[in-house]
């Protein structure tokens, strides 16, 4: 048979170069286009999959029966009152549009691999995607060395100082959340918002008449609304939001303001996902990880505690929400995930291989991209 030689035109052949020398993330396969990481601090596993721990409850008020929060959140099943405590969580988010992994009881583990097992040791594992056990052993580390998935993301998507963000009833989640405290909005515990806004102004003063929960720590429902005017105002295409009086009330033995500030986390994760879903950028193609710095002691004597004396600390859970994952409800049988999986999933989402930043990070989460 006669062979012909095919003549490709020089136009092509410098199509298919630039085609092909282009980064991946320019051929977005999946949806999202927006990630969120959000965190209550030390938020137990035992209220998250159970509602109401009465042993604890009684532990610190003997007549905890006629409380408030009892006859609020208490009801006869763990489903029931984990419902009651967090209904918007477990009967919209988890039954419509996420999951969950974390309820050991039905084999699904997730750990730190940190082995602080407190605050300043997780955020950092969480937003790093690596533990640094022999570098950072205090709270009081002051400004992170290391960048994290926030500064990654800033860095590829060429975001403005708005564009990535991150919001904490901690003063410490400024310092921890990026390497470079010029490089995004970082907004943290006394300090105010800076949007021009009449609202918000009243918030700021309010913020500064008010005494936080704890020691450099402000009340959620600042966070909550100041990061939900950034949401509205700069729409951030990457944003951390970590509220915090679930650890200040524990550490207080305050089991009925706990119980609450589990109940406002419920109402602040329903209002963010509100906006979301009424807005045309993050309509659909926003993912949110949820989850916990760390975990506290399981019984009456220790449940407001952690840290490396108490082991029950290392176990947290991990909810997911993608338009690109179809899983719904609790994981079951799983292989276990690690706290420093959470960077690299994220920076997957968004269509990047996190490793270029951090080769030594956790991996993405298999489970969440058909793997």
């Amino acid at each position: 048979m006669e062979q012909r030689m095919v003549i490709i035109p020089k136009f092509y052949l410098v199509l298919a170069l630039i085609v092909f020398s282009l980064p991946s993330a320019a051929f977005p396969q999946l949806k999202t286009r927006n990630v969120i990481l959000i965190t209550t601090d030390g938020g137990r596993l035992q209220e998250m999959f159970g509602g109401i721990d009465a042993d604890v409850f009684k532990s610190t008020n003997k007549n905890f029966q006629k409380t408030a929060e009892y006859k609020k959140f208490w009801a006869d099943t763990p489903i029931e009152r984990r419902e009651k405590l967090l209904p918007f969580f477990w009967k919209v988010l988890m039954k419509e549009h996420g999951s969950i992994a974390g309820n050991r009881a039905l084999g699904s583990v997730v750990t730190t691999t940190n082995h602080m097992w407190f605050s300043y040791p997780g955020y950092s594992e969480l937003l790093t995607g690596e533990a640094h056990d022999d570098v950072i052993d205090t709270n009081s580390f002051g400004q992170n060395r290391y960048p994290s998935f926030l500064n990654f993301l800033q860095k590829k998507l060429r975001l403005g100082h708005d564009q990535a963000a991150a919001f904490g009833s901690w003063n410490a989640i400024a310092e921890i959340a990026t390497n470079d405290p010029k490089a995004f909005t970082a907004n943290a515990g006394e300090r105010n918002s800076s949007i021009d806004d009449k609202e918000i102004a009243l918030l700021n003063e309010a913020r500064a008449l008010t005494v936080g929960p704890g020691p450099g720590v402000r009340h959620d429902y600042f966070t909550y609304k100041f990061a939900a005017a950034h949401l509205k105002k700069f729409h951030p295409r990457a944003m951390f939001i970590s509220f915090g009086e679930t650890d200040e009330y524990a550490h207080q033995r305050e089991y009925g303001r706990y119980l609450q500030s589990w109940h406002n986390f419920d109402a602040f994760l329903k209002g963010i996902w509100t906006f979301l879903q009424s807005d045309r950028q993050y309509r659909d193609k926003t993912t949110i990880i949820v989850t916990i710095d760390h975990g506290r002691g399981n019984t009456a004597k220790d449940w407001d505690d952690h840290g490396r004396d108490v082991p029950e600390a290392q176990y947290i859970w991990m909810a997911f929400v993608s338009p690109d994952v179809s899983l719904r409800g609790e994981w079951k049988n799983t292989p276990e995930l690690y706290q420093n999986q959470v960077a690299a999933t994220l920076s997957k989402f968004m269509g990047f291989r996190y490793e270029e930043q951090n080769p030594a990070a956790g991996k993405p989460v298999a489970a969440l991209f058909g793997k």
